[in-house]
């Protein structure tokens, strides 16, 4: 989402996580500054789907707490948010409750080569027909789950 910080003149792209009141408390105060993102395209019957996932450990164990996002590769206005986000300088986290009370927000240097993600992906999808982006979310939503994607980005490593 776009957010305009008080210190800046120009909005910036912000991530934001939504939990539940009693979860995004367990956030409050945590340093979440080792922050991962990585991506990937897939082609299904109906066009392609651009997912990206955001991880970090939890505060409490550790264990990686990962959040997905997919996008229409084959759309402008979907990808004008993520072409500003990778173009920032830094990136800012924000986690809230769902009664919209902030509970952390975290900055950390862009370094995450989004950029080159999104001009790679529209290379790619220059070549594939885009004819019904929810029907190929649909799809690769029965498909695939994050572990898929993780499990997919381990072994591609």
């Amino acid at each position: 989402m776009s957010m305009r910080f008080e210190s800046r003149t120009d909005s910036e792209i912000v991530l934001l996580i939504v939990e539940h009141r009693g979860h995004a408390q367990e956030f409050e105060g945590r340093d979440l500054t080792r922050f991962l993102m990585k991506t990937g395209l897939i082609k299904t019957a109906y066009g392609p789907v651009f997912w990206l996932l955001f991880s970090f450990p939890s505060p409490f164990n550790g264990t990686m707490t990962t959040y997905e996002v997919v996008v229409n590769p084959t759309d402008d206005e979907h990808l004008a948010p993520f072409r500003a986000l990778a173009d920032q300088a830094y990136w800012h986290v924000v986690i809230a409750d769902t009664d919209g009370s902030i509970v952390n927000l975290f900055e950390f240097p862009n370094s995450y080569g989004l950029g080159q993600a999104l001009d790679d992906v529209s290379e790619l999808c220059e070549a594939m027909n885009g004819t019904n982006f929810w029907a190929a979310k649909a799809e690769y939503q029965a498909r695939y789950s994050v572990d898929d994607l993780l499990k997919a980005c381990e072994s591609n490593s």
